[in-house]
């Protein structure tokens, strides 16, 4: 009996350190700090039939309480996990000209399957710096194209060639498992982080980049503003 309990006691202390260690999580939300920047509507002079004749840009979408909409929240420095490649391959769909999601996080060793779910022809056209670039043309006859793996992490700008100033997006490579996007609202939710001090970096496309730190030692919260880019 005496051993039994012993045993139940480590158990227990064991079960305890490991939540500890590893069940702490971060959440917030990023917001809009200071004025709204103007920004105009794209107006659109081709295809109009499936695109539409204008349209808000997707640059900056802001929720309630001007939540930001596809930021990318990453806890850096945080040691012993890697994000793994996907089970298969990440679907981007373009329908009626806008690209399907906006941001799209795509795991190390991970292709890309494009969806064209338009009866015209666009352009998948990406600008990597250290990834195989694509550029293929893509006809309502060709509904499916696939990229190579990304191989390395970056941030790599995607755009329609055909309708350019109209299509654009963003995949974020990453080798790392506490990346999370914002939701329509700015909120996120980084969870399993282990107890420890790290430096969470937030990005964001017309707004750019801010680092802050954070000490993690159970279920944190973070709000963060970033503000408009001035000139």
């Amino acid at each position: 009996m005496k051993r039994y309990r012993l045993l139940s006691v480590v158990g227990l202390a064991l079960f305890v350190y490991h939540s500890a260690a590893w069940g702490g999580s971060l959440s917030g939300e990023i917001k809009l700090g200071g004025a709204v920047p103007e920004i105009k509507k794209i107006v659109i002079t081709k295809d109009v039939e499936v695109c539409g004749k204008e349209r808000n840009s997707e640059a900056l979408i802001l929720g309630s309480g001007k939540g930001i909409a596809n930021a990318v929240v990453t806890v850096k420095g945080v040691v012993g996990k890697k994000l793994e490649p996907a089970a298969k391959n990440m679907e981007f769909v373009t329908q009626k000209c806008v690209f399907q999601p906006h941001v799209m996080l795509i795991p190390v060793g991970t292709a890309v399957d494009v969806l064209n779910q338009d009866p015209i022809t666009h352009n998948v056209h990406t600008y990597p710096l250290e990834n195989a670039p694509f550029n293929k043309a893509q006809p309502k006859t060709l509904p499916k194209l696939t990229t190579e793996k990304f191989e390395v992490p970056e941030v790599v700008k995607v755009q329609c060639d055909i309708h350019k100033g109209l299509m654009s997006a963003w995949f974020v490579v990453t080798d790392n498992p506490y990346t999370v996007i914002t939701d329509a609202n700015g909120k996120f939710s980084v969870k399993d982080l282990p107890a420890g001090e790290y430096e969470v970096e937030i990005w964001h496309e017309l707004l750019g980049k801010k680092t802050q730190k954070v000490s993690v030692k159970g279920d944190e919260k973070l709000n963060v503003e970033l503000a408009g880019k001035k000139g």
